[in-house]
């Protein structure tokens, strides 16, 4: 869909939130007169369109894996079966080529599927900012829950569209006229993150704590808001806010338990995108996490098919992710038909919904976005940054201990790098290390990017990636290609 259109779209008919990415929301919106006339009318129908908003979000997420791709494959931990040729170019094995990327343009170039999820949190904010709080069953705390689900969820987007992207086309509120929507250039980070943190802030002071992980709440505003403050390099409010975030009441799981994880609303996890399946709901989608099972998951399910954690990289972990470690064995197996490579297992959580048709299955799982491993281990960045090598020295073993390994001792630079590979470790597959390397700024750190990242390239941006400029710019004459991709 087109840039403009995906603008107007939503403030022509918002309709769209109830549409094509959750099949029990189909047959909600109205009949008969104009859509904002019959629709903003009471805090049931706010709750659908925020409804809608969390599956928009789900749908740009997982839109051709995009997710794994950007956090994942770009990093270099993962490398793609046979069937995927048209991946190979994005990894380390084609030297992060990001502008090949055939058959993926529209996922990986294109941002206009998020502008969806911002149009729509646009227009939460601004018409239940305008009813009369009468027309919330709890009044003034109901209707502000739903402003603060909104706004996280437009912080959310756009800080994620900016690490992927670099600057973006900072859209605050709804088009009135939707067949005039100006040209417009892209905005400065620094705007983009300040809207971002303004959101957050808002959201963390209204929001309730809330048990149910797949919706807002204050811990996950809090968190981040400290992930924001941290990618702009100000560490004492990513403390500040790592502290208020951890309120929550957050705990790890025991590595016995390591995989309720990702079967969802686990004790751990912070915030998460509801993708488990459900007789009743639409929520679970198989070509999404499967790129992980092998023929032990789904019997016949060849190794062309199968994503496997990158050789070279096994290669070079030590203890911390070695056969014969905890984690390593709780969250990684060996491919049946080939022993000598690992697949990840985070993922493996199967429903055979057909008990006539063992073929029939859904893979069940939760997307977690931001989990207290996560958190402890940005704390651990954070203390070193401010000076604490100790408590970040603390954290760091935090996580080693619980993924069954020995305390160690470091400091200096080596602290800091031994946290970035921690991470890696830890948050393998869950589509976070490409940003972990952009924030900590580590691509001439290790071979295993600085052979890849020259300085002309580092200088130029491009660790972000390229945008479809033949597809977006006729919709917005104002729009600029990222620095590097303009010749590579």
């Amino acid at each position: 869909m087109k840039f403009k259109h995906i603008l107007s779209v939503i403030g022509i008919s918002s309709a769209l939130m109830l549409g094509s990415s959750c099949g029990k929301y189909l047959n909600l919106s109205p009949q008969g007169s104009t859509y904002d006339e019959v629709f903003w009318i009471d805090g049931a129908n706010v709750q659908k369109a925020t409804l809608g908003a969390y599956a928009l979000l789900r749908d740009g997420i997982r839109n051709e894996r995009s997710y794994f791709i950007f956090g994942d494959i770009a990093s270099g931990v993962l490398k793609t079966g046979g069937d995927y040729w048209n991946y190979t170019d994005l990894s380390k094995g084609g030297g992060y080529k990001f502008s090949y990327a055939p058959y993926l343009e529209g996922s990986l170039w294109n941002w206009t599927r998020f502008y969806k999820i911002i149009n729509q949190c646009n227009l939460i904010i601004e018409h239940t900012s305008e009813m009369d709080v009468s027309l919330f069953e709890n009044g003034e705390d109901e209707k502000k829950q739903y402003i603060s689900a909104a706004r996280f969820l437009r912080a959310y987007t756009y800080f994620y569209m900016q690490r992927v992207w670099g600057d973006v086309l900072l859209v605050k509120e709804t088009f009135k006229d939707p067949q005039n929507i100006p040209d417009m250039p892209r905005s400065p980070q620094s705007e983009t993150l300040a809207l971002c943190k303004e959101d957050l802030i808002y959201a963390s002071t209204n929001l309730e704590q809330g048990a149910i992980k797949s919706f807002a709440s204050k811990g996950a505003a809090n968190a981040l808001l400290a992930q924001v403050y941290a990618w702009e390099h100000d560490y004492v409010n990513t403390e500040k806010y790592i502290a208020e975030a951890l309120k929550g009441g957050y705990a790890l799981e025991d590595i016995k338990d390591y995989k309720k994880i990702w079967k969802g609303d686990s004790k751990e996890s912070i915030f998460e995108i509801n993708m488990a399946y459900s007789q009743s709901g639409g929520e679970w989608l198989n070509d999404f996490f499967n790129v992980y099972l092998t023929s032990a998951n789904v019997p016949g399910k060849g190794s062309a098919s199968v994503w496997e954690i990158d050789p070279e990289f096994l290669a070079d972990q030590e203890e911390g992710f070695k056969d014969g470690s905890v984690r390593y064995d709780t969250i990684t197996a060996p491919f049946p038909d080939n022993a000598a490579k690992r697949v990840i297992t985070k993922y493996s959580n199967l429903e055979h919904y057909n008990p006539n048709d063992e073929d029939l299955y859904a893979v069940s799982n939760n997307l977690v976005l931001i989990r207290l491993a996560d958190i402890i281990l940005l704390r651990a960045e954070a203390y070193y940054k401010n000076g604490k090598q100790n408590l970040a020295l603390e954290d760091l073993n935090t996580i080693r201990r619980r993924a069954g390994l020995q305390n160690i001792t470091l400091s200096g630079n080596d602290l800091f790098k031994e946290i970035f590979l921690e991470r890696r470790r830890e948050l393998i597959g869950e589509g976070t290390i490409q940003f972990d390397l952009i924030r900590m700024n580590l691509f001439t750190a290790f071979d295993d990017y600085s052979a890849y990242y020259t300085e002309e390239r580092i200088a130029k941006q491009g660790y972000y990636w390229p945008l479809n400029m033949r597809a977006l710019l006729p919709q917005n004459e104002k729009l600029t290609q990222n620095p590097y991709w303009m010749n590579h």
